[in-house]
C-alpha cells in the first residue's frame, strides 16, 4: 500500500510544482522567443541553446520539454505573423513576473543566454533585451 501512496504523493507534488511554475514557463518561453525572433529567423544554435536551458532550469524541468518548445514556437509564430500584438503578448507574460526581483533577474539571464547562442549580438537583439529588462524592472548592464 505504501508504494501506491508514494506514487500518489509524487503525482500531487508534481502537479503542484507545474501549476506554481506555469507563469515562469510562459515568461521564459516568451523571453526566449523575443530574443530568438529578433533578427527575423530562429537559428539552429538558438534552438540548441533553448534545449540546454530547458534541461538546466529546475523551474522548467517539471514540464514536458515538448510543451515548452511548443509554447516557444507559438510565441515565435505570433511574433512573425503579428509583430505588434505578438510583442505585446510576450512582454505581458514577462510583466507578470516583474513583482519578484529574483525571478525577474533569472528571466533576464535566460534572455541573455539566448543572445549568445549564435555568436552574434545584433542591434535588434539588443533592443529586445532592453525591452525585456524594462518589462521586468531589471537594470540593463552596460557591458552587454
Amino acid at each position: 500500500m505504501l508504494p501506491l501512496f508514494d506514487r500518489l504523493r509524487e503525482a500531487v507534488l508534481g502537479h503542484t510544482t507545474r501549476v506554481r511554475n506555469r507563469h515562469f514557463q510562459d515568461a521564459a518561453m516568451a523571453a526566449c522567443a523575443l530574443i530568438a525572433a529578433a533578427d527575423g529567423t530562429v537559428s539552429f544554435s538558438e534552438r540548441v541553446r533553448l534545449d540546454q536551458l530547458l534541461e538546466s532550469l529546475e523551474a522548467l524541468q517539471a514540464f514536458d520539454v515538448h510543451e515548452s518548445v511548443n509554447l516557444f514556437n507559438d510565441y515565435v509564430a505570433e511574433l512573425k505573423d503579428h509583430p505588434e500584438s505578438g510583442t505585446r503578448r510576450a512582454l505581458s507574460a514577462l510583466h507578470r513576473m516583474a513583482e519578484d526581483p529574483e525571478t525577474a533577474a533569472l528571466l533576464f539571464r535566460v534572455a541573455c543566454a539566448l543572445t549568445r547562442a549564435d555568436g552574434e549580438f545584433s542591434n535588434s537583439e539588443k533592443e529586445r533585451l532592453q525591452s525585456i529588462a524594462d518589462e521586468l524592472n531589471v537594470p540593463m548592464p552596460e557591458n552587454i
